[in-house]
């Protein structure tokens, strides 16, 4: 019994995360997500009593989507380039299915540019998904 007793004494006084480490539990859990997301997984969690909730590849998609097609009436891109980037997966040539994805995008760096993406959309759901990973590990 007294083992009991001293374990719910540390329990109830134990002294909450600091601030730093949340923040940083907060930052790995969206740099995890976003790993999955490029590797067209979802990044979905619940806690308990709670529904299901996150970032679908699905989610993903549209987002890199919407992105795509604000950048289509930017000037120096091709206007074939939808037909060209089509084409090209329908022919399985990857290189130049890769040439028109990041002509599209028109970004210096296009894999940057989707993890941002994908950062802005996990944002969001960070505090809640470093909360569900600590109630899974319990």
């Amino acid at each position: 019994m007294g083992a009991l007793r001293a374990a719910q004494f540390e329990y109830d006084n134990r002294m909450p995360p600091a601030v730093s480490e949340v923040a940083d539990a907060e930052s790995t859990w969206i740099d995890d997500g976003i790993a999955e997301l490029m590797a067209r997984r979802d990044v979905v969690f619940q806690r308990r009593m709670r529904p299901k909730q996150g970032v679908t590849y699905e989610r993903f998609a549209q987002a890199v989507d919407e992105f795509a097609m604000g950048q289509l009436g930017l000037s120096g891109i091709s206007s074939s380039v939808l037909g060209r980037l089509v084409l090209a997966a329908r022919g399985k040539i990857t290189t130049d299915a890769a040439a028109a994805a990041d002509e599209l995008l028109a970004v210096p760096n296009p894999d940057t540019a989707l993890q941002e993406i994908a950062r802005q959309l996990l944002a969001p759901f960070a505090k809640e998904g470093v909360l569900a990973q600590a109630e899974e590990a319990q």
